[in-house]
């Protein structure tokens, strides 16, 4: 709802944010259902080869592809209104997804998993498309003493109805397990997702946001390929979505293929993964505040890389379940820590007039580039590993795939070191202090 006047009063923010706490309750039902966990358990089931599912891990990213639509939209009808819209077409796509499932049954396996790939990336560009506006949208309901509070509460109430919605997928698969389940789960996540928009519509915001959409991209490219600060966060972000690319989702695989666990097992896993989400995104806003976001995203890409790659490649087999709950643990705190931090950090380093061009810039080098590098190296890396080690040792596979990941990765670390520490009146701690990894 677009309100006529040059700033949301106290009460009007104070109500977005609950809307928006009330959407992303109701959101994390959803996409549980619908998300990465459970479009590589469906990919599985439909018998889609390894660097098929890698694909799938990658198109968070790449459906980056459609964010202009997003800006185009917002310019004629606002933040709010646009996201409520895609988030529809992103629940059709998601029945597309679910489809495969008629499709692998009437014997055409090719399709199904193109089906799947296809409905993937409109699902992913659709929700890209709508939450592009998220960051400005956020930064005009909250003030810089709440922003952070906000985006920490607003995670982990996320995060949490991820928990209880995989809780209850977890007992319908341990009922009856099967494509035709999995395809049933998808369809209710999509449901529940066209549910949320009711939220979404009610959530206030500025014309200012609607006026920023509508300035040509042109000039503003020029203004952010200009400034380092701008260059430094799209190169930092490209580092970051490339290690969650190539580190999470093939964990799924590992623990799929490589240990041999049943889908139910797997969402237990998965439980460790979102718990850990939730736990994180509320302390990691307050940490973000303490020692700066920039350290925050530079020690969630350490865990990423380093803490999940060195656990996999000493992975006892057969299956020791505290050993393969530390990789999903660490995936879903750090990726949390790491993805609040950088909001953080955009909002704090770029006017708000700029937000909606310079999100959409960020968003699209970081995400497509990222996407199609991890489609590019996890791809060719699995292919690879699929055709070079015998079938019998599957586990070797994930661990050369992890040491190589590990070892591309690696300076990657450096793009987010070079990232312009916030000025020291933005940060609770008024002293620096330095570690080799972390300076």
């Amino acid at each position: 709802m677009i309100v006529d006047a040059p700033y949301l009063t106290t009460s009007q923010k104070s109500r977005s944010q609950l809307n928006y706490y009330a959407f992303s309750a109701v959101n994390g039902l959803s996409y549980m259902c619908l998300g990465e966990t459970v479009l590589i358990l469906f990919a599985v089931q439909l018998a889609c080869p390894d660097y098929v599912v890698a694909t799938l891990g990658a198109m968070m990213y790449f459906g980056f592809l459609l964010l202009p639509l997003g800006k185009y939209f917002t310019a004629r009808h606002g933040a709010v209104a646009s996201q409520a819209v895609f988030w529809m077409l992103r629940n059709i796509a998601a029945l597309m997804v679910a489809s495969a499932a008629l499709v692998y049954a009437a014997g055409f396996p090719a399709t199904a998993a193109g089906l799947v790939v296809t409905g993937a990336f409109f699902f992913y560009g659709f929700r890209a498309a709508g939450v592009i506006m998220s960051q400005p949208l956020l930064g005009e309901i909250t003030d810089e003493d709440s922003r952070a509070r906000m985006l920490a509460i607003n995670n982990g109430i996320f995060y949490a109805a991820c928990f209880i919605a995989l809780i209850i997928i977890k007992n319908v698969l341990a009922a009856a397990s099967g494509v035709a389940i999995l395809a049933a789960v998808i369809i209710t996540g999509s449901a529940l997702g066209f549910t949320s928009t009711i939220f979404i519509r009610r959530i206030c915001e500025t014309g200012a946001i609607r006026q920023s959409a509508s300035k040509p991209l042109a000039k503003e490219l020029k203004t952010a390929l200009a400034s380092s600060s701008m260059r430094r966060q799209m190169a930092a972000g490209f580092a970051f979505n490339l290690a969650i690319i190539m580190m999470i989702p093939p964990s799924m695989m590992a623990l799929k293929r490589g240990l041999a666990v049943s889908d139910t097992a797997a969402l237990g896993f998965a439980l460790v993964q979102f718990a850990s989400s939730a736990v994180i995104s509320v302390v990691c806003g307050k940490i973000s505040e303490l020692i700066g976001p920039r350290r925050v995203i530079l020690g969630s890409y350490w865990a990423i890389v380093a803490g999940i790659g060195i656990v996999w490649l000493i992975m006892p087999t057969p299956l020791a379940p505290f050993a393969a709950a530390a990789p999903f643990w660490l995936a879903g705190g750090a990726a949390v820590a790491g993805a609040n931090a950088t909001t953080h950090y955009f909002l704090q380093n770029v006017q708000p007039e700029r937000r909606v061009a310079m999100s959409i810039f960020v968003a699209v080098v970081a995400g497509v580039g990222a996407g199609l590098t991890g489609i590019i190296l996890a791809g060719l890396l699995l292919k690879w590993l699929t055709d070079g080690v015998p079938e019998t040792e599957l586990m070797t596979r994930y661990r050369c795939y992890f040491f190589a990941a590990m070892l591309l990765l690696a300076p990657g670390a450096w793009l987010i070191k070079r990232l312009e520490p916030l000025p020291i009146e933005k940060r609770k701690i008024k002293r620096s202090w330095d570690t080799v990894l972390f300076k």
